[in-house]
């Protein structure tokens, strides 16, 4: 499921109205809309206002609104699972430099 997608449905599982929605999260209703049909990318301080105002787990949306944004930066490339094999290496040597700076 996409991240609109997913918003769209928390929210209407708590029945609020799309203009509740946007005026809890100080957002104009056109812009939430767009963010829920997909036409429009949340920014990350906007996922944490999503995850407090739905009670989400905020580290589980930042995990979908990321992987979303990574699938659309790859997605027209060739050789996309060998980009992201290269990232997650990079990745590795980072998180176990941090840990040795400790």
């Amino acid at each position: 499921m996409e991240f609109g997608e997913y918003i769209r449905s928390l929210r209407e599982n708590r029945n609020l109205l799309l203009r509740e929605m946007a005026a809890n999260l100080n957002m104009d209703v056109a812009y939430l809309s767009k963010i829920e049909r997909g036409n429009r990318m949340a920014r990350r301080e906007q996922v944490v206002a999503f995850a407090k105002a739905l009670k989400q787990d905020e580290n589980e949306l930042i995990k979908l609104w990321m992987s979303e944004q990574i699938v659309l930066m790859l997605k027209n490339e060739k050789e996309s699972t060998e980009i992201l094999k290269i990232a997650e290496e990079k990745i590795s040597k980072i998180v176990k430099k941090g840990k040795d700076l400790k």
